[in-house]
């Protein structure tokens, strides 16, 4: 049988048996002894013998929790070995005869589970039969509970002391969970509040022994599982020996505990008013047993912390209460005198950083759509950036538009921690760790912002939040108020100013005290000095006697219903000056409906009321006069050369006088009734109408509108207006011809300005048309002496064909400004304008490209026209190249010729005359009233920059002009433009020499020619020329010179001279030498445009030329 198993006194004897002897041998004392301890119920045990062999009871075998059974029978410090050095004295005293005390011994008992205990063992000397001293008897006596009371005691009261003086709610926490975790020697201790909601715990610094993490922050307490929470709500301590196999605990509770690096755990919940609002934690890593007694320690703590930080919470809020508001009270002092916003804004930033330590404090008002906002004013500490400009909410995270659009403050400690990178970089870029930032609502709307900010990370006290709130609230409340102040001043000085604009005073009468007050104003219009006590006889004085009585009625009338009163009655001044005045009130209540005080305005219409009289008596006079009148009207009607018509309100005709038969060839029986509008023209009728709906309530001026008369002709008339008991009498006087001498008059004096606008751009054109001809003649005779050169590369003749085209569109925009300036000298003949159109349509064609629809429609038998064939050529070219960048997208470009008979003048200055029609039209995009009025002045384009020169229309329209005829533009929006050239049908028949260009082929030159020129590099160039053509050159750089070579006996076959030249020009070369060697052949070359003075008979070459042109000028000479 197991010895475990048998009763202490049996097991005792057997043991005892094997190691003192049989139990019959025993000293009797030592028998009595064991079965005396064998029935107590208190631990006992007896030492025996040298080895002090142990003999125990069965109450204390939860004393030696492992140690038993094998503990019986063995010697004591075998069984006890940590203690020998402690117990051994006691013991060895003891069986020296002296019984021993060893008081509140620390020891782990284990029912079933180990539990710390307490005991204090009384040893007492044991003799045999002999009477020596033979063992031990020691009674064990538990002191758990005592001992444990009196070291909670001293635990609550070293608690007590550390946190009495203690101020900040989180310095006592922060005591309150380290003396707690010490005591208990757990892991962790945390103390920490509840959100509203009973869920989500924070806990800022709790106490930890090293061996785990802190894991401050907020959790959600139902992570921890149903059950957990539940408890936790309901108040019940929590005690968690094992997360593991507890079976309250779920997998998420776990998981939740594991993350804690927890495995057991202790909570004690606090209820105030049935609500969950703060707890007491300890967790430990290992698993632990919590008893009744540390559940209890955990309370009173967690009661005491409670109520220690509410003490501390109250007197630190109450401090910083006294601080915020001397703080308040200050700031209120220093911006109380300021009527500015943005200065009471800008010293509460100042103060408001300076009172907080902080390095940043700024104002910003919010963008309507609430998206963006400005800084307006900042504060900022040395080494910190100006914050102030323009941002976007948005760029500062999505917490930022949350909170704040919420209307919560948006609060970051430390944004590189808190927020995502990129958000934090809009705040780090301006010089911003941490923020608090404030928003100012109305209306549910976000009006402003108020913040304060730090370059480093700052973790924000809840003074500091405290503080901004209310800064923010009371500044804004205060720059409201200075902006109200001062829209209300404004509005009283507008008020004033109005008043004093209309000659308005204002009074008030108390009704309560039967006194009242009248303005300066009101005082001046009265006739007493300002400031005077107005008083019941003063204001009845002041009214007229006749009027005292019905006055009277109607302002009791108005206190007794609380109608406004507004009536204009006669006063008497002091002076004795009767005057009129218009005087409004409105009568105020009180709470009772009792009429308590009346103000109003009083204005002086006396000169209005005499006015009035005054026209009654005119009306009078006028009554009489009217009779007089009627008949003087009626022959007027009957007479009068000008046209009487009355309207009625539907627009009929209700009579009109007999003149419109004289003026317009109509019965007037026969208008009666019908519609006056049916006889004005179209174009007319909106600028007719509303004068005449006008006139039905007041006089018309002067209007103007044409009416048709019986043969179908419009009549211009100028018309007056006047009312008549809602029909409108209407007076018109035919003014055909003077509107027809006006227009005529316009029409000379618009073409005059643009006779001198002309003339003024000519003389600038002619100008540097000269020497802009004079600079290209040697770049297009070098460059065509070039293209004729032998032995050229394929790439050098290239770029001498390029040359010559540039020069050539050169000398063509020299053309173009001397068009447009009529100053381009022209070979007018007859033209073959059939033959010209059809001869350019495959040309015209191939450059319009094959979105082009060109159609060509010319009258075979039309007439010769007057004109220059090459310019009337390039003209063409020109509108169609207009027609085809107007359709950029296809359509029809038409051009045609027909013969048009001009009858009489038209606004195109056009002379009455046979002329042939040249007429290019488009269905483009068209020209709006604006452009089409530009769309002649030179340099005007709207193709956009390189695309146009502004030129060809002007050049156009110069080219018809120089030819005695115009050019006409008709053009629409969207329906496309059409130009017509008015070109003078020649005199020639069609059998005669007309062509439109020249295609002779000459023969090579044989003669000398004396060349002047005083342009040293024209006259090197044409000699070249002239040298290539197969002529001998000799030069003469002036006019004189080469007279003075004819003038010595030298001959020559021709002479070609420049016409510009110093000391003598080649037209008066031309005449000298005609009049000294008559028949001498002359060719006169210029570059200028101005030849009027020339003789008409001496033939010309325009500059530049090319070897051609000269060739052919040369061969019409005779050489």
């Amino acid at each position: 049988m197991d010895r475990a198993q048998l009763p202490l006194r049996e097991s005792g004897h057997m043991i005892g048996s094997a190691v003192l002897g049989p139990a019959d041998t025993w000293p009797r004392a030592l028998a009595n002894l064991v079965d005396v301890i064998a029935a107590s119920p208190f631990p006992m045990f007896v030492l025996w013998g040298e080895t002090r062999v142990l003999l125990y009871n069965a109450a204390y075998v939860p004393i030696l929790g492992p140690h038993h059974p094998d503990a019986m029978g063995r010697p004591f410090f075998e069984v006890w070995p940590e203690i020998r050095e402690l117990i051994e004295p006691v013991v060895a005293a003891t069986l020296q005869g002296e019984p021993s005390l060893y008081e509140n011994l620390p020891v782990t008992l284990h029912r079933p589970e180990p539990e710390a205990a307490w005991f204090t063992f009384a040893y007492s000397p044991v003799r045999d039969d002999h009477g020596r001293i033979g063992g031990a008897l020691c009674v064990c006596t538990e002191t758990t509970e005592g001992v444990r009371a009196r070291r909670r005691l001293a635990f609550l009261l070293s608690l007590e002391e550390q946190i009495r003086d203690l101020e900040s709610p989180s310095a006592i926490i922060r005591v309150a969970q380290a003396a707690l975790g010490d005591y208990l020697q757990v892991s962790r201790v945390g103390y920490g509040r509840l959100d509203p909601d009973e869920r989500h715990f924070t806990t800022t610094d709790n106490w930890t022994d090293g061996s785990v993490e802190h894991f401050n922050g907020t959790h959600d307490l139902a992570a921890f599982g149903e059950q957990i929470y539940g408890a936790l709500r309901r108040g019940e301590a929590l005690a968690v020996h094992d997360t593991n196999v507890d079976p309250r605990v779920d997998v998420q509770g776990r998981a939740a505990f594991a993350a804690l690096q927890t495995q057991s755990a202790a909570t004690v919940s606090l209820l105030r008013g049935g609500r969950f609002v703060a707890a007491m934690y300890l967790h430990h890593r290992d698993p632990r047993r919590w008893d009744a007694e540390d559940i209890g320690l955990i309370r009173d703590v967690a009661e005491r912390t409670w109520s220690a930080v509410e003490r501390a919470g109250a007197e630190a809020e109450l401090r910083t209460r006294e601080r915020l508001l001397a703080f308040l009270d200050a700031l209120g002092r220093e911006t109380a005198a300021s009527s500015d916003a943005d200065e009471i804004l800008a010293i509460t930033t100042r103060m408001t950083a300076a009172h907080l330590g902080l390095s940043n404090c700024a104002y910003a008002d919010m963008d309507a759509d609430q998206d963006g906002f400005t800084i307006r004013g900042n504060w900022h500490a040395p080494g910190s950036p100006s914050i102030v400009g323009h941002y976007q909410l948005a760029d500062f995270g999505t917490l930022a538009v949350q909170e704040l659009r919420a209307g919560r403050p948006l609060i970051i400690n430390d944004n590189l921690k808190e927020i995502a990178p990129h958000e934090a970089r809009t705040f780090q870029d301006i010089g911003i760790a941490a923020t608090i930032c404030m928003p100012l609502m109305r209306g549910g709307r976000l009006l402003a912002l108020m913040a304060i900010h730090d370059r480093e990370p700052h973790y924000w006290s809840d003074y500091e939040l405290t503080a901004i709130r209310e800064v923010t609230e009371r500044s804004w409340a205060h720059v409201e108020r200075v902006r109200s102040e001062a829209l209300r001043r404004d509005r009283e000085e507008r008020l004033h100013i109005a008043m004093d604009a209309a000659e308005m005073g204002t009074w008030d009468w108390d009704l309560t005290i039967g006194r009242g007050a009248w303005s300066d104003r009101t005082a001046e219009i009265m006739g007493v000095a300002p400031g005077q006590e107005v008083t019941p006889e003063l204001r009845y004085n002041s009214i007229h006697p006749d009027d005292r009585e019905w006055v009277g009625r109607a302002v009791t009338e108005s206190i007794q219903s609380g109608r406004d009163f507004a009536t204009e009655y006669r006063i008497v001044r002091p002076d004795g000056e009767v005057r009129w005045i218009a005087s409004r009130g409105r009568v105020q209540m009180n709470a009772e409906g009792r009429a308590i005080r009346t103000t109003g305005t009083v204005r002086d219409v006396t000169r209005r009321r005499r006015a009035q009289d005054e026209l009654q008596q005119l009306n009078d006079r006028l009554e009489q006069e009217v009779a007089a009148k009627t008949a003087e009207r009626d022959r007027m009607w009957r007479l009068s050369r000008d046209l009487f018509v009355v309207i009625g309100r539907g627009g009929e005709i209700r009579a009109i006088n007999p003149a419109v038969e004289r003026l317009l060839g109509y019965k007037p029986s026969a208008l009666v009734g019908t519609s006056f509008a049916t006889f004005v023209h179209p174009d007319d009728l909106r600028a007719a109408a509303g004068p005449i709906r006008a006139a039905a309530s007041q006089p018309v001026g002067d209007f103007s509108a044409r009416l048709r008369n019986a043969a179908g002709e419009w009549r211009d008339f100028s018309w007056t207006a006047a009312p008549a008991e809602g029909e409108a009498y209407v007076i018109g006087r035919d003014v055909t011809a003077e509107v027809e001498r006006k227009r005529d008059l316009e029409l000379a004096q618009h073409a005059l300005r643009e006779s001198q606008k002309l003339e003024a751009l000519g003389k600038l054109t002619g100008g540097v048309a000269h020497d802009f001809n004079n600079l290209l003649t040697p770049i297009v005779g070098s460059l065509d002496l070039l293209s004729r050169a032998e032995g050229l590369t394929e790439r050098q003749r290239k770029l001498v064909t390029a040359g010559l085209e540039s020069a050539e569109r050169a000398r063509v925009l020299v053309q173009r400004l001397l068009a447009f300036a009529r100053r381009q000298p022209l070979k007018v003949g007859p033209v073959d304008m059939v033959a010209l159109i059809n001869g350019m349509a495959d040309l015209i064609g191939s450059t319009s490209g094959p979105h082009i629809d060109l159609r060509v429609s010319v009258d075979p038998q039309l007439p010769l026209a007057q004109g220059d064939a090459n310019q009337l050529e390039l003209a063409i070219l020109n509108l169609a190249v207009n027609a085809r960048d107007a359709m950029p997208a296809g359509g029809t470009l038409s051009i045609t010729a027909a013969e048009a008979q001009v009858e009489e003048a038209r606004p195109s200055r056009l002379r009455a005359g046979r002329y042939v029609r040249i007429g290019v039209a488009d269905t483009g995009t068209g020209m709006d009233a604006d452009t089409l009025a530009r769309a002649v002045e030179p340099f005007f384009s709207t193709k956009g920059i390189g695309k146009g020169t502004g030129l060809g229309l002007s050049m156009v329209d110069g080219l018809a002009s120089q030819l005695g005829g115009a050019m006409l533009i008709e053009s629409r929006p969207g329906l496309g433009t059409r130009v017509d050239i008015y070109v003078p049908v020649s005199s020639a028949s069609r059998q005669s020499d007309a062509s439109p260009v020249a295609s002779e082929a000459f023969a090579d030159g044989a003669g000398t020619i004396l060349l002047v020129d005083d342009d040293a590099a024209a006259r090197a160039t044409t000699r070249e020329l002239l040298v290539d053509l197969g002529y001998r050159v000799h030069e003469a750089s002036s006019g004189q010179e080469a007279f003075s070579l004819l003038d010595r006996g030298d001959r020559y076959d021709a002479i070609l001279s420049d016409q510009l030249m110093p000391g003598m020009t080649g037209s008066e070369l031309a005449a000298r030498i005609r009049t000294r060697w008559p028949g001498t052949p002359f060719l006169l070359v210029s570059g200028y445009a101005d030849l009027d003075s020339i003789s008409p008979d001496l033939p010309r070459l325009a500059k530049p030329f090319r070897g051609e042109q000269l060739r052919k000028e040369l061969q019409a000479l005779g050489l």
